[in-house]
Formats: C-alpha cells, structure tokens, sequence
C-alpha cells in the first residue's frame, strides 16, 4: 500500500515535467542598467532600441507570445512583435523600437526621472502558459539645455546724450533647470552707444519654461548715447550663455539714435541787425556836390560886392 502510494504521488510530478518540457531564457542584450538612455534631437524627436535575446535549449522549436506593459502616459511608444519562433538548440533576438509623442510631452518629461518597460515572454500548450518568464528595465531621456533671449525694443526716442529702457526676456525651453553664466551685448555701427546692466544677469537660474510661458525671466536693460553720438541706425545684439552646454544664443533689434537742431542764423541777418536800416529810395530832391560849391562861390562874391 505504501510503495502503491509513493507511486501514484510521483507520476503527476513527472507529468507536469514533461509538460514544461526543456529550459529556456529570456535576457537584455542592450545595457540597460541603471537605465537605458534614448536618443534625443533638438525638435524633441526622439529614437532607441531594446534588443533582448531567447536562448532555446531544447531540441524542438519555441515559440513564444510577447506582450509590453508601460505606462501609456508618458512619452515613450513601444514596438515589438507579438510572437517569436526559436529554434531547437539555438538563440534568437527581437527588437523594441521606441519613439516619441508630441515635442510637449516629450520636453515636459524630466531627465531625472524614468519609465519602466516589462515584456513578458509566454510558452503556451493550447491556451494554458507552460512557462513564462520578463524582463524589464527603465528608460529615460538626455538633458537638453537652450536659453533663448527675447529682446523688447524701447518704446521712447533715443536722443544724443539721453537714454532709455528696454526689456531683455530669457526663456528655458529645455528640459532642465539652467542658468545664465553671464551676457553680453554687440553694438554694430554705432561706437558712441553703450548697453548697461549686463550685470544683474550673471549666474541667474532659469527653470523650465512651460507652453504658457511660465518661468521665463526679465531683464531691465539701458541705451546710452552720448552727446557726440550722430544720427543714425544702430544694431543692439544680447547674447546670453548657457551654464548647462556652455552655448551662446542671441537676439537683434535696430534702433534710431536722434540728434538734436541746431537753429543757426544766417550772414545776412547778423548784418541786418548790426547796421541801421536805410530807406531803399527818397522823394527829396537830391543835390550834387558840383551845386553845392556854386552856391557857395556866388554867396562869396555877393558878400565882398557889398563891401566895395
């Protein structure tokens, strides 16, 4: 009765090993550890690959069934196949491509955190799983730094020897907090003009700025001209640096510096308030010089006649 016993509890053990049948597994051939970084453009496009391997050790094909299970909110789509077929005594890889949703979601989604993957891999007999195994790992984007300037031009005239405001604005549109290292500014064709306050902007933190235009930050800045300074245009150009990839980006604009009149009075009427005014003609008679000296002869020989 016991050997009978013993018996009958050993064949459904030996039953449910022929089932399983051989071995097989189920592995990474990317580095994923710690985390498997994908690749990134500067339109938020991004690409990568999983590749993971079946070793079969038995002597008949595999086939399993594939399944993903992520996260469908995050930024990452997923592609692979449903199903492998590996031969006996052999291996065999498959890949799972991966792309990016829209370039918001895609910026929106830190660096420093992550998003895991598991595929499941499932040996089946009918519609019963004889042996499974999974493999997961976490994927994560680069850092992505770009500090955009936005230049405000003055609203008010630019005269010689005045000044006036204007507003630099800097934006973050990359996916990670940055900061100014410092700014600097061009001025083309126009040497007697000056920027200040160029100061306030070094080692600024800027965080991430969202599709609302939140966080960027503002900047009072100031045109001098000096008094010698000539009417004309002049090009202003604000460059800022990025403390994250050490880059320089830039914003233009044109503004009019004014000279002031000067009201200048011509020879003629610095003449004409220097001399008398003299009438241009008169009504009198006029009397020449060669009547003058024979009045004056006949009045002499009149007087001395009277003597006589």
């Amino acid at each position: 009765m016991v050997a009978f016993l013993l018996l009958s509890m050993g064949l459904p053990s030996g039953h449910a090993q022929d089932l399983q049948g051989p071995s097989w597994e189920m592995g990474w051939v990317t580095d994923v550890d710690p985390k498997y970084l994908v690749d990134l453009e500067e339109d938020w496009d991004l690409t990568g690959e999983l590749v993971i391997y079946v070793a079969n050790d038995g002597p008949a094909a595999l086939n399993l069934a594939l399944s993903y299970d992520f996260d469908e909110d995050g930024p990452f789509s997923f592609d692979g196949p449903e199903d492998i077929e590996v031969g006996g005594n052999s291996n065999d890889t498959f890949t799972v491509s991966i792309t990016g949703k829209d370039a918001q979601t895609v910026r929106s989604f830190s660096p420093s955190s992550s998003l895991e993957i598991t595929v499941l891999g499932e040996e089946k007999v009918g519609d019963s799983t004889v042996r499974s195994q999974e493999v997961a790992a976490d994927i994560t984007v680069p850092r992505m730094y770009r500090l955009i300037p936005n230049l405000v031009e003055p609203t008010s005239t630019l005269f010689s020897g005045s000044w006036v405001d204007f507003t630099l604005e800097v934006s973050n549109l990359g996916n990670t907090q940055d900061a100014i290292t410092r700014g600097e500014a061009t001025v083309r064709s126009c040497p007697h003009l000056s920027v200040s306050g160029l100061e306030q902007l070094d080692n600024t933190v800027v965080q991430v700025t969202n599709a609302n235009g939140d966080n960027a930050v503002q900047f009072t800045l100031r045109l001098e001209a000096s008094t010698s300074h000539q009417e004309r245009t002049c090009e202003i150009s604000i460059a800022v640096e990025s403390e994250g990839d050490q880059t320089k980006r830039s914003s233009t604009f044109n503004v009019d510096v004014v000279a002031p009149v000067v009201e200048e009075t011509t020879n003629q009427d610095s003449n004409e308030e220097d001399e008398p005014l003299l009438p241009d003609s008169s009504s009198l008679p006029w009397v020449s010089l060669f009547d003058v000296l024979a009045v004056m002869l006949v009045a002499l020989m009149a007087a001395r006649w009277r003597r006589f």
